[in-house]
């Protein structure tokens, strides 16, 4: 995680700028909705608490939750500590704000916070972003974000507004009414701006999505309103191909030029490899009108383990002069024993030391929560569940139907204890053991069954 701080922008949007702002823009809202779906939620039901809860990560019965990530720069040969992020949840683990500081000659300053408005069944109704202001030492709205059910569409409509600092007030900027397909996939949405001159909303942007019938994003499609001829006209397109077995290979941006009233090359992308060991890499090509063909750009290289996590990325750039590809940036990934991300680092290539020297690292720090499950009698053949969990001097175990071995590990994988269990809910004395983390398995005729507890 970068860390950054706020500046005013000065500089105006140029067609090109504001192209790739709405790319990015598109794909990260398209990206985030992908990430709501693992936890089975769409936007036709508007339970929008994944907007709340995207900082925790579920791992069996536990909850790894993200309290705060520390960015340090690299200054010589030490680290210096740079920013941090601090989340702040409810009593059920909801993302309710999150903080961002600098830090300043080892003194942390404020620099944003971001605070989450949730009805009482936990659904976002609004973010608000706001700064610190050092002359009046306090927080200040920037802008917000309030979302609204569609009932017609089944779809949602967020509204943008900024704080406009003089007359203490909102300022309403845009609107987007969001639609969504029966598989929950964002279908399109279309984008007004406030025109305060005439007071009312005016068409800005159209973008829509098309997906083939697994459920492959096949194109996605942006239009600009014309005032002057009062209609939409094409903007760009991102098409992308996939191989015989669904697997992403290529995509491609293009622009529709007016000149020529046809679509013009401006960006492709090429996909290879297996997400595993051997890795994922996608090459991006951009084109030369002058030459009116392809020039490699970049090339970007995912690394996996065995387990299938991300644990290297490399970034290389092509050298047209040597005709081959040049060192760039590289980012690692490191996670504990449950597939968590703790520490991610950043590095770039020193020409002069021919090899890759530190530049930035993020380490996150989590608080584990556990999650009591309900005992079901009516399912022999279920989990086991160990309760209370955290549990202080004794634990106990229901739905065991059999005499079962019991064997706990620490988190290196040492067994530290065992007991033969003959009945349900016979109390198991882990007072001795040190405060953490520790996996249970229950061995007997049936088979091996496991799971966690916390030990306070």
């Amino acid at each position: 995680m970068v860390s950054f701080r706020i500046k005013e922008w000065k500089q105006p949007l140029t067609n090109n700028m504001r192209r790739i702002l709405s790319i990015v823009a598109t794909l990260v809202a398209w990206g985030g909705f992908v990430y709501s779906q693992d936890f089975e939620l769409t936007a036709k039901s508007m339970d929008l608490s994944f907007l709340v809860g995207q900082k925790v990560e579920v791992v069996d019965s536990f909850y790894y939750r993200l309290d705060s990530t520390y960015t340090y720069i690299n200054s010589g040969d030490e680290w210096v500590l740079d920013s941090k992020y601090s989340y702040v949840y409810d009593h059920s683990n909801n993302l309710r704000s999150y903080q961002f500081q600098f830090s300043d000659m080892n003194v942390w300053k404020n620099g944003k916070k971001v605070v989450y408005l949730c009805a009482e069944n936990n659904t976002v109704l609004q973010t608000q972003t706001l700064k610190w202001d050092d002359l009046t030492n306090d927080w200040v709205y920037v802008w917000r974000k309030s979302y609204q059910q569609d009932i017609n569409n089944e779809g949602l409509v967020v509204l943008y507004s900024e704080w406009e600092k003089d007359n203490s007030r909102w300022i309403d900027k845009w609107q987007q009414s969001q639609e969504y397909n029966q598989e929950g996939r964002l279908s399109g949405y279309n984008t007004l701006t406030w025109n305060s001159v005439d007071n009312r909303w005016e068409n800005y942007w159209n973008y829509s999505c098309l997906y083939d019938e697994e459920g492959n994003l096949l194109e996605l499609q942006n239009k600009s309103y014309d005032k002057a001829t009062d209609a939409w006209g094409d903007e760009w397109q991102c098409i992308y191909e996939y191989d015989t077995e669904g697997k992403l290979k290529s995509h491609q941006i293009i622009d529709w030029d007016k000149e020529s009233d046809s679509w013009k090359n401006v960006r492709a992308f090429s996909v290879s490899g297996e997400e595993d060991e051997a890795g994922v890499v996608e090459v991006r090509e951009d084109w030369n009108v002058g030459a009116d063909d392809w020039n490699r750009a970049t090339s970007h290289s995912k690394i996996f383990d065995s387990k299938g996590q991300l644990t290297e990325e490399v970034y290389n750039k092509w050298d047209n002069s040597s005709g081959s590809w040049v060192e760039n940036r590289r980012d690692a990934y490191s996670y504990n024993e449950d597939g968590i991300k703790v520490e991610e680092a950043t590095f770039y290539w020193d020409k002069t030391s021919s090899k890759y020297e530190n530049h930035l690292k993020s380490v996150y720090f989590y608080s584990v929560v556990a999650i009591n499950k309900p005992v079901d009698p009516k399912l022999p053949n279920g989990d086991f569940y160990l309760y209370p969990n955290p549990a202080t001097d004794y634990v106990y175990i229901s739905n065991l139907y059999e005499a079962s071995l019991l064997t706990i590990y620490n988190v290196d994988g040492k067994a530290i204890m065992q007991k033969q269990i003959l009945s349900a809910n016979e109390p198991v004395n882990v007072s001795s053991l040190k405060k953490g983390v520790y996996v249970v398995t229950l061995k007997s005729d049936s088979g091996i069954k496991t799971t966690k507890f916390i030990k306070k």
